[in-house]
């Protein structure tokens, strides 16, 4: 490196540590704003909030910002919101016991059929694709039958029972798809 680039140096640092300094430091005390009324104070912190979440990439525009449209909840990248949806419209009659939006699995609570006290059952769904195909939802059904002891026994359910709920699910899932193309043409 030669001479005249080390006379540079101290320059170049006393800049950026002006710099540094400068976007860091607090106002002066006499530079304070008067207090203002709670309701001034909450409408003026809201338009001069800080965005968080933006980068020095976002600000020279060489980056693109996340989506803003999220709604509802976050969904893993393998489930589809569609299917989600008309899943929890499908089990709107049973109490749901767990979910996990970002895997794509539902739990009922166990379903006694009206008139049927001896008898209950569970439905898990399993949304396994983001596309709206027969193969993209799995729907297995549990089913007990009491005993006269009082006990729980594990019974068969019928195979069509499965197919019902699935086609259910994927016709719901049809008409919430074209519902919200409707909505944004």
């Amino acid at each position: 490196m030669s001479a005249r680039y080390y006379h540079l140096l101290p320059a170049l640092a006393a800049s950026v540590s002006l710099l540094i300094t400068a976007c860091g430091s607090d106002r002066a005390d006499g530079n304070r704003p008067e207090p203002q009324p709670a309701a001034q104070t909450a409408a003026s912190s809201q338009s001069d909030e800080l965005d968080t979440e933006s980068n020095i990439w976002n600000v020279l525009g060489l980056a693109k910002r996340p989506s803003q449209r999220a709604k509802g909840p976050q969904i893993g990248n393998e489930v589809s919101p569609v299917l989600w949806e008309a899943s929890h419209d499908a089990l709107n009659f049973v109490k749901i016991a767990s979910e996990d939006p970002l895997t794509g699995v539902l739990l009922t609570d166990w379903y006694s059929p009206p008139g049927k006290p001896a008898e209950r059952m569970r439905i898990s769904v399993f949304i396994l694709s983001r596309a709206l195909r027969s193969d993209s939802v799995s729907v297995t059904i549990d089913r007990e039958e009491r005993l006269p002891t009082g006990e729980w026994k594990p019974s068969p359910i019928a195979r069509d029972a499965v197919a019902e709920l699935e086609s259910a699910i994927l016709l719901r899932a049809r008409h919430i798809r074209a519902e919200r193309y409707r909505d944004t043409s």
